[in-house]
């Protein structure tokens, strides 16, 4: 009976340090995905409400920064080439 209960103890002793280090062994893996979903997120966006010619109702309108930020540059450059043409 004793046998029994030192074989018992010892193979209880054994299996958690196996979990833990495949538990030890798992966190740096899961550590290395994390900046990877980090990555993947979605770029914060910046909504607009914007009139529409000929419509009482305004549209919404969401961008990111850097599509913001090149629809701008777009839009003003689209301005002065009219501008320049009408002179």
């Amino acid at each position: 009976m004793s046998a029994m209960l030192a074989a018992t103890v010892l193979m209880a002793d054994t299996t958690p340090a196996a979990a833990t280090a495949a538990t030890v062994a798992a966190k740096p893996a899961e550590a290395a995905a994390a900046p990877e979903a980090k990555k993947t997120e979605k770029p914060k966006l910046i909504c607009k409400t914007e009139a529409v010619i000929g419509s009482l109702m305004p549209k919404k309108t969401c961008y990111s920064s850097d599509e913001l930020s090149q629809r701008q540059h777009d839009e003003r450059q689209n301005l002065e080439r009219i501008q320049q043409l009408s002179h």
